[in-house]
C-alpha cells in the first residue's frame, strides 16, 4: 500500500467536464431547461456552463481523440433554489426524471437525466 503521508491532500473539486454526443442539443438542455448560463465560447468543440452565482462551472465537450465517440458515465450534484420547478421543467422538456423530488441527505432532491444519459442530482441550496 502506498505511503499516504507522502501524498498531497485533495483540496476540492475545481472543475468538471462532461463528454456529450451532441454539443448543440446539450447546450440547449443545460441552458434552457436546467437554467445554467453559457460562458463566451473559446473552442468550437466545447462550452463552459456556469451556475447562477457564477461560482461553479463545468464544460460540455465533444469527445476527442480516436476513442469511442460516446458520452461517459459521471454523477454530478448541484444546489438549486427550487427542486420542484426544475424537475417540472425537465419533464416538460421530455427529460427523464428517475427520482421525483423528495427529501434526501442534502434536503429536497431530484435526479434528471440529460440528453446524453448523464444523471444529474439537484438539491435545495
Amino acid at each position: 500500500m502506498p505511503d499516504i503521508q507522502a501524498k498531497q491532500h485533495i483540496m476540492g473539486l475545481t472543475f468538471a467536464g462532461l463528454e456529450v454526443n451532441d454539443l448543440e442539443v446539450s447546450k440547449t438542455f443545460y441552458r434552457d431547461v436546467l437554467g445554467f448560463s453559457e460562458a463566451p465560447a473559446v473552442r468550437p468543440d466545447a462550452v463552459i456552463m456556469k451556475t447562477a452565482d457564477g461560482l461553479g462551472s463545468f464544460a460540455l465537450k465533444q469527445p476527442s481523440g480516436d476513442g469511442p465517440k460516446s458520452a461517459t458515465a459521471v454523477a454530478l450534484w448541484f444546489a438549486c433554489d427550487d427542486v420542484d420547478a426544475l424537475a417540472d421543467r425537465a419533464r416538460k422538456a421530455g427529460a427523464p426524471v428517475p427520482l421525483a423530488p423528495q427529501n434526501g441527505p442534502f434536503g429536497k432532491m431530484t435526479v434528471v437525466v440529460d440528453p446524453n444519459g448523464h444523471s444529474l442530482t439537484f438539491h435545495n441550496a
